[in-house]
């Protein structure tokens, strides 16, 4: 069955529902996708610098930082010692794409949102443990911003910091955390004083544990550059310290810009299995697309385009269940993402999104979105197309 919103009008109330009107483009800010590094295809190139055993103090588990599947690897054993003898450190910096690095500049706004799996051997410690950082480049500089370990009156918990005034984000407990992927998104607007600021927010099984924002000094004089890994002092004092490793995958990096948004509700798209409903609250429009529990079913908005060029592609959903609904998108007939994560939102009436970077054609652009497993695709509000 392959039906339009017109089609459907007699089952959700056409006098409701009014005329369909076309998409109207504006300019407003937004998110524009600027890195999303595929591990087996790119490796290690994903990143600006490797820190790996720089002091080459363990030849013998060396590599410590590698590919894994879908997720880059990052191991740290206890005989691990930095050029800085009381501490360990394996990390990457940066955000490298085929044409060079990524710039973060004064003024700019920038979004990270990644997944991690934290094992049960990486716990916090009485000194510092920091799995992520923001630094400008170059050497004696001190972290702007930084996620760690932290043990807080003898509990392990994770937390992010605005490091030069000590500013705690947020925090909660990592015990409940270690051994399962959880979701993480961190938002810095770069700025002297208080014109910057930072957002942070942790998510597990599509439950928000975390998500606070502070302002705070996130700018030291140059660019800013993100770190990753596992870099510790050896001063800990809890006996913490153990061979461990970290996880992390599904990386990707959004800058805030101003361009011309063209938001394509699904209601108004070509549905085949599925129906359009309105009994969740939070959607866009006049409804959602709810697809049958089906591999195959689909959903396919058309774009008009002034022009031939890059885009992203902004899937807004919500996934009530806890199982992930993968799902083909294809532009113009070609899949420009396979299998792409639709992972569960806590409730129906809780909405997440998810952007791919594709190339358009000018003239009409047809963009489909496929149910890659028999559960078919998650609720789909809306596809935002930005350029």
């Amino acid at each position: 069955m392959t039906v339009t919103r017109r089609q459907l009008g007699a089952l959700v109330g056409a006098a409701l529902l009014g005329p369909a009107l076309p998409a109207r483009p504006a300019s407003a800010a937004a998110w524009k996708l600027m890195w999303a590094p595929d591990p087996a295809a790119v490796g290690l190139g994903a990143f600006e610098t490797i820190e790996d055993d720089r002091a080459d103090s363990h030849p013998a588990g060396q590599p410590h930082i590698y590919v894994e599947g879908d997720a880059f690897r990052f191991n740290m054993h206890t005989v691990d010692r930095d050029t800085s003898t009381d501490r360990q450190r394996q990390e990457v910096t940066g955000t490298r794409n085929p044409d060079g690095y990524l710039r973060w500049l004064a003024g700019e706004t920038w979004r990270v949102t990644y997944s991690m799996y934290i094992p049960s051997s990486l716990k916090a410690t009485t000194t510092f443990t920091h799995i992520s950082q923001t630094k400008m480049p170059g050497t004696g500089t001190s972290p702007i911003t930084v996620t760690s370990l932290r043990r807080v009156n003898g509990v392990q918990t994770i937390e992010h910091k605005i490091f030069e005034s000590d500013t705690l984000v947020g925090r909660t407990e990592l015990e409940p955390l270690h051994d399962k992927w959880i979701d993480a998104e961190y938002e810095i607007k770069i700025g002297d004083g208080s014109s910057g600021s930072v957002r942070w927010v942790l998510r597990s099984g599509g439950v928000t544990l975390v998500d606070a924002t502070k302002t705070g000094d996130t700018f030291l004089g140059d660019r800013v550059r993100p770190k990753r890994g596992i870099y510790r002092s050896l001063g800990d004092t809890s006996g913490s310290l153990q061979n461990c490793y970290l996880l992390l995958r599904n990386m990707r990096a959004y800058k805030q810009v101003q361009a011309a948004v063209t938001r394509l509700e699904a209601e108004d798209a070509t549905i085949s299995q599925g129906v359009v409903e309105s009994n969740h609250a939070g959607f866009s429009g006049t409804g959602f697309v709810n697809t049958d529990n089906a591999a195959g079913a689909y959903v396919e908005w058309r774009h008009d385009a002034a022009a031939a060029g890059p885009a992203t592609l902004t899937v807004r959903y919500a996934n009530g269940t806890s199982a992930d609904r993968p799902a083909d998108l294809a532009v113009n007939g070609r899949v420009v993402a396979s299998g792409l994560p639709f992972p569960g939102t806590g409730a129906w009436t809780s909405w997440a999104s998810r952007s791919v970077s594709a190339d358009l054609a000018a003239g009409t652009n047809t963009i489909r979105l496929t149910a890659a497993t028999a559960g078919g695709c998650p609720n789909l509000d809306y596809l935002e197309v930005l350029r």
